[in-house]
């Protein structure tokens, strides 16, 4: 008799469905997410002070509108369009102070009242009065500085062609992002259009960075893709007093230098792979003045063993006014790399990259909002115990947030029911004692 015979489905347990079950949740940890948003944070609070008026007669206030997108990308909402998913969940109702939540097309009239550039500054603001939460102000602060494409499915106000990697030549965003090297948070955002960003661009971003910081952060030390390395710049920070490492494109007399003989010294070899360092001074025909170049070459060898049939090595230039040797140099610099894993969680864990309005204010309002997102999420992290800290954020949706429960009422007061095997029931009591 085969394996696949018709018995197994005939003997299968059949269930019937009925939706008629009132009190239930899919989000139980958002009971967490938000006591920590409200009572440690104020972020209900801050978003109550935007300088936005709405009618005095209409049914939500714009903190209302506001606070439920953030909570519902804290949830891993993707976009307003889902926001029917969540709109008559018992427990957020409960938590947010609301009959129900606020329509999808209710939260989208709500962007469109950022209308302009002193709009989107509000939330800016909102976000440098989150930083004292989250920055340690006894570490020596790390600046890292980034962009990232956005590409759009549209005809989305501001979007232009530019660097597209995945997507050649189609319309995108490339917004400016600030990160603390050291505590993850997101200091600053700017939606820009898909260029290349100008030298005057980069300037006016770090500045306002810089307005951004908690009071008693001295900045310290900056690192920066290539998209950073302009002259004026460097000399930016030159003039501050900052120490830097940004790294640079190959010009064509840099690759001349190196013809001519660098001392390499190496740094890292096995099997398969070597990593060898030098340092040149260098001047390129575009900048004022001669900087210190930290160059890297690195090559592999063949699956065997055996080293390529040609000598071939990739290279990458850093500039640097530090006096550190080459290979701490090299590996200062590529902690930058958690940048990049910084914005996977803002891709992956509030979905910046999905663009829900034509207009580019409004959008750059979205991003911020799940820039804000991003923060509280992280601020709700360190509250933990542990290893928990480092959590993902799709992790700690998995354990924390995407928990079934049930909301009764007795005696005036709510009780969350939650499932007696939930297997992380020990990590949210630690979390509701902190």
């Amino acid at each position: 008799m085969s394996i696949y015979s018709t018995q197994a489905t005939t003997n299968s347990c059949r269930i019937s469905y009925k939706f008629d079950k009132d009190g239930l949740t899919s989000f139980g940890g958002a009971a967490l997410l938000i006591d920590c948003f409200r009572e440690h944070l104020n972020v209900r609070q801050l978003l109550d002070s935007l300088p936005i008026e709405k009618a005095p007669w209409a049914t939500y206030t714009l903190g209302d509108d506001l606070e439920t997108l953030l909570v519902a990308y804290a949830l891993g909402i993707e976009r307003i369009e889902h926001m029917d998913v969540i709109e008559h969940d018992p427990l957020l109702r409960i938590k947010l102070d609301l009959d129900k939540l606020p329509h999808k097309t209710s939260l989208y009239r709500a962007l469109d009242r950022f209308s302009s550039p002193e709009h989107v500054d509000a939330l800016y603001k909102i976000n440098k009065q989150l930083l004292p939460a989250l920055v340690d102000s006894s570490k020596p602060f790390v600046l890292d500085l980034d962009t990232t494409v956005e590409t759009v499915h549209g005809t989305q106000e501001g979007s232009s062609r530019g660097y597209n990697h995945r997507y050649p030549g189609r319309h995108s965003y490339q917004p400016f992002l600030a990160f603390d090297g050291n505590s993850q948070a997101l200091i600053n955002v700017e939606l820009r259009d898909g260029s290349a960003p100008s030298a005057n661009d980069i300037v006016a971003f770090f500045r306002k960075t810089l307005q951004a910081l908690p009071k008693g952060i001295n900045l310290k030390y900056v690192r920066a893709d290539r998209g950073f390395g302009s002259d004026r710049f460097m000399k930016t920070l030159e003039e501050e007093g900052v120490k830097y490492t940004i790294k640079i494109k190959l010009y064509s007399s840099l690759v001349e230098r190196m013809e001519r003989g660098i001392l390499w010294q190496r740094i890292y070899f096995d099997e398969h792979k070597v990593i060898e360092v030098g340092a040149v001074g260098y001047k390129a025909n575009c900048w004022d003045t001669n900087r210190r170049i930290v160059l890297v070459r690195s090559t592999e060898y063949a699956t065997n063993g055996q080293q390529r049939l040609f000598d071939l090595w990739d290279y990458q230039a850093i500039a640097t006014n530090l006096d550190w040797a080459p290979e701490d140099i090299w590996r200062f610099y590529n902690q930058r790399c958690n940048s990049e894993n910084y914005i996977k969680e803002l891709k992956y864990g509030v979905n910046i990259d999905n663009i829900g309005k034509e207009e580019f204010w409004p959008n750059a309002a979205d991003l911020w909002i799940k820039c804000l997102a991003y923060n509280c999420l992280l601020a709700f992290k360190q509250r933990l115990a542990g290893k928990a800290k480092r959590y993902s954020l799709a992790r700690l949706r998995r354990m924390l947030i995407l928990i079934p429960g049930i909301i009764t009422r007795h005696a005036r007061r709510w009780t969350l029911h939650l499932p007696r095997w939930w297997p992380f029931k020990r990590l949210w009591r630690q979390a509701v004692q902190v």
